[in-house]
């Protein structure tokens, strides 16, 4: 957890789109990239779940190896870990995709059940133009569905993407920031309660709210996904459909995991 830095939007490039495919704005992971995503990934993903100085304490408290604690708090191999990674890069994809100091949620931090996913909306990404209580009409949330597809199945990603959209768009973002108000009143400092707040409490002044519908889908699978009739929204700059394609999706993000478990230091 050497808390290193990375835009890795400049590790995928725009993808050309098959002649019939449905309208989305693609990448794929560039081979190039692969690794230097990768060793980026596993240094970075521990602190979705656990902060550094939770994890330092925890180890000084409990006398166990840090792997013991990040087992705990990680998810096994599965659906959830697949879910999870979907959701994780969707978050470092779309905050490095901002020109603003946004704060990325972190909301794996609150799970219950580290084999379960975290309730309400997949993806949350803050701005406000001032700290303090202060708000601002420039404030703003992104707010992002993320459904991933590794293995060769029936599931419809970009389709099941834009169904969480809309729910995400009817109500369960309001809920979902309530939620994370409540997260953050159990655990965190004043500070980011009160940034929270902004999006809950101080709503007199409207935010603006950018909603997105993304797909990670297996590189080889992509062009069968870009391909499948879907009915997609209008899309305009509240709303857009992102699709994300990595080769070997299924092996990238166990590996990432696994090693995150093994190779993590303090």
């Amino acid at each position: 957890m050497r808390n290193v830095d990375m835009n890795i939007l400049r590790t995928f490039t725009p993808y050309d789109l098959p002649d019939d495919a449905i309208d989305v704005r693609c990448y794929t992971l560039h081979p190039d990239q692969i690794d230097a995503l990768k060793e980026y990934l596993v240094d970075a993903l521990p602190e979705c779940y656990i902060t550094r100085q939770q994890l330092i304490s925890r180890v000084e408290e409990t006398g166990l190896e840090i792997s013991n604690i990040l087992a705990n708090k990680l998810p096994d191999r599965g659906s959830v870990m697949s879910g999870d990674f979907g959701e994780i890069i969707t978050l470092f994809f779309l905050n490095s995709e901002c020109e603003a100091q946004t704060v990325p949620i972190q909301k794996w931090r609150y799970k219950q059940d580290r084999t379960k996913a975290a309730p309400h909306s997949d993806v949350v990404i803050l701005y406000r133009k001032h700290n303090k209580l202060k708000v601002s009409k420039k404030d703003f949330v992104i707010c992002a569905e993320a459904k991933q597809k590794a293995t060769n199945s029936a599931f419809d990603p970009i389709g099941s993407a834009i169904d969480g959209y809309q729910k995400d768009r009817n109500g369960r973002l309001a809920r979902t920031l309530v939620w994370l108000k409540e997260k953050a009143i159990d655990v965190e400092a004043k500070d980011f309660i009160d940034y929270i707040k902004r999006f809950t409490d101080l709503t007199e002044v409207e935010y603006s709210k950018y909603f997105k519908a993304t797909a990670i889908i297996d590189l080889g699978l992509l062009n069968d996904e870009l391909t499948r009739e879907t009915d997609v929204p209008v899309q305009n700059k509240d709303f857009e459909v992102i699709v994300l394609g990595i080769p070997n999706l299924k092996q990238f993000y166990e590996t990432v995991f696994r090693r995150c478990i093994t190779e993590c230091s303090l």
